[in-house]
């Protein structure tokens, strides 16, 4: 309940943080800027509301175990392994995209480590939705089990998404014309 409390204020300070930001820059797009600094403007714009929803993924991950919390319900130990799986890939993705963030060139390197771990995210995500389907119809845990676990499951897939968003971004941003 701690944690949650601290979650759900930190994603309320990501929203302003995201509207202060995007106030800011629209206000020195409005100024005398090339059409370089324009994209630049832009895919800034795109880095902040990509960054954004990633926190509202992890607050919204937060509500999943909050409602699973209420209702009772346990997960198996194969549940927890696949979650623990998932978020470890996520995980990668996200200190890749921090090594990525603060560099002068983006190697290509770097963008395939980006769509490889999406793509592995993505795969585990499909194997994970016909293995739930299989084991709550083989009543090896409970549908709502079942339904709390693939809403983690799709949040870590969405995550997975902003991070290629945002490196995407970078890419543009490195890539416009100074």
């Amino acid at each position: 309940s701690k944690l949650y409390s601290r979650i759900e204020k930190y994603e309320q300070i990501s929203d302003r943080m995201e509207l202060e930001i995007a106030n800011y820059l629209n206000k020195v797009a409005d100024g005398r800027l090339s059409y370089e600094g324009k994209l630049q403007i832009t895919t800034m714009l795109t880095m902040v509301t990509e960054i954004e929803s990633m926190g509202d993924s992890c607050y919204h991950l937060a509500r999943t175990l909050i409602r699973k919390q209420e209702a009772k319900t346990q997960f198996t130990d194969e549940i927890v392994a696949n979650i623990d799986t998932i978020f470890k890939v996520v995980d990668d993705a996200i200190n890749n995209m921090m090594q990525i963030l603060p560099q002068n060139e983006l190697e290509e390197s770097d963008l395939n480590r980006t769509y490889n771990k999406e793509t592995e995210i993505n795969n585990f995500r499909n194997v994970l939705r016909i293995t739930n389907i299989e084991n709550v119809n083989a009543k090896k845990y409970e549908y709502q089990a079942g339904t709390f676990y693939m809403d983690l499951v799709e949040e870590a897939e969405k995550l997975a998404d902003y991070i290629v968003n945002v490196v995407e971004a970078i890419k543009e941003k490195r890539k416009a014309p100074k």
